[in-house]
């Protein structure tokens, strides 16, 4: 991503207004970062996950969220906070929902993924 295109409403006239774009920055384990922002009603974020990245630890979001995997694939598994208990295979052009407080954890897959996600404020 190179810019942030974003539109308004002024007295029934569309219109662009300046926003700053987001930067990737780590996500605290090796090999994934983020970028995240807010707007039009939804909370953005888009995980850059690079080809050997240490696996993302079992952890839960008090949020639905909505996920769609626009590069690359991998594994994700289903469990509890203290074991893993079911995995699936997941890849380019896959959609994942997740309820509320579902635990789960991820492992990339031999190239690069990106997978974004948006949940609504």
């Amino acid at each position: 991503m190179s810019k942030h295109i974003h539109m308004i409403e002024q007295s029934g006239i569309s219109a662009f207004k300046d926003a700053e774009m987001p930067q990737f920055t780590s996500a605290d384990f090796p090999g994934w970062d983020s970028i995240q922002t807010e707007g039009a009603g939804v909370f953005f974020f888009l995980f850059r996950v690079a080809a050997g990245a240490e696996e993302f630890p079992l952890h839960a979001a008090p949020d639905a969220f909505l996920g769609y995997v626009a590069k690359g694939g991998g594994t994700l598994y289903a469990g509890s906070s203290e074991e893993k208990t079911d995995h699936v295979e997941f890849s380019e052009g896959d959609l994942i929902s997740f309820d509320p407080n579902t635990q789960h954890a991820w492992k990339n897959g031999d190239a690069e993924t990106k997978i974004l996600f948006v949940k609504a404020l």
